[in-house]
């Protein structure tokens, strides 16, 4: 027997969750036949003594039902639980595991293939490199979103396009702003960041878009003012401890996809050779810039 409710549901905004909630509750044996995110309720057909079913999978998809908040396991055991699972393989950690191993991969022949191009070290050697780091780091984050892309909220899809787009433009922002100057540093940045961070943000509209684009620009333009003015304190020793700052805020990105993301669907890796185009893509824009770009301001080689 079939059993229609009005469920009240905390945390919708948009269409994007309407759609969500939609493909949850179908999941769970369900039919929605209304739903209002801006009233925050479904109407939900549903089969006699699956409302369990059917909270659960809304709940698992980022939502509130009833009005009433989950309750969260702490985030420390959280992060020792996934860490667990990673080290000793466990299926569940299957996807995230190859992405880090595509980033490897992708590094070392990366790396590679600059030391065959360029040979002994010169004084952009370190940008290179960092160039090639920023590129697989971006590139798995990128690369995990585009394997849960169809399963996000409002919130989540965000604070993917915002991250994207920030660390990218940090990123590709400072290591040309500290070569070519601020000039340079802030187009090739903001450029970067805010292509990524829009198309990343595209997975709930034009909120994340538009997140996506703001971070972009902010991030190209500050990356790059920071290595400029960085350029008579210690600059050497703050870009490491730069790109790696970026790079954990991209790990603890991946570890929110894979939290939220992964208990909702099976997601899909793209093959490894399209994982290696997009960070060789980032990877020779940025040395073809550091190369061919105007070298004008304060940048290295200059003062």
């Amino acid at each position: 027997m079939m059993k229609t409710e009005k469920i009240e549901i905390g945390g919708m905004n948009c269409e994007s969750c309407e759609r969500l909630i939609t493909k949850s509750v179908t999941a769970a044996g369900g039919k929605v036949q209304q739903i209002s995110a801006s009233q925050g309720f479904a109407v939900v057909e549903y089969p006699d003594g699956a409302r369990g079913g059917i909270d659960a999978a809304i709940e698992s998809a980022g939502y509130e039902v009833g009005g009433k908040s989950r309750t969260l396991e702490p985030i420390e055991a959280q992060l020792l639980s996934f860490l667990s699972d990673f080290v000793s393989g466990k299926p569940n950690t299957a996807l995230v595991r190859t992405c880090f191993a595509y980033t490897v991969a992708s590094f070392f022949l990366l790396s590679a293939g600059l030391y065959f191009v360029f040979g002994s070290p010169n004084k952009y050697a370190a940008y290179y490199l960092y160039a090639a780091l920023s590129s697989v780091a971006v590139g798995g984050a990128f690369a995990l979103f585009r394997a849960y892309k169809s399963v996000f909220n409002c919130m989540e899809g965000m604070m993917i396009g915002m991250t994207i787009g920030m660390s990218a433009g940090f990123l590709f922002g400072a290591i040309t702003g500290a070569t070519n100057g601020m000039f340079v540093g802030s187009v090739f940045g903001m450029a970067v960041g805010m292509a990524l961070g829009s198309f990343a943000g595209r997975c709930c509209g034009i909120m994340g878009v538009m997140e996506g684009l703001m971070a972009g620009l902010m991030g190209g333009t500050m990356g790059a003012m920071l290595t400029v003015m960085m350029q008579y304190d210690n600059l050497a020793l703050f870009m490491p401890l730069f790109v790696l700052s970026c790079l954990a805020l991209l790990a603890g990105l991946k570890y929110m996809i894979y939290y939220y993301a992964g208990k909702r669907i099976e997601g899909k890796l793209m093959p490894f050779t399209s994982f290696f185009a997009l960070a060789l893509l980032l990877t020779a824009l940025t040395v073809a810039v550091i190369m061919y770009a105007p070298h004008v301001g304060i940048a290295i080689g200059v003062v």
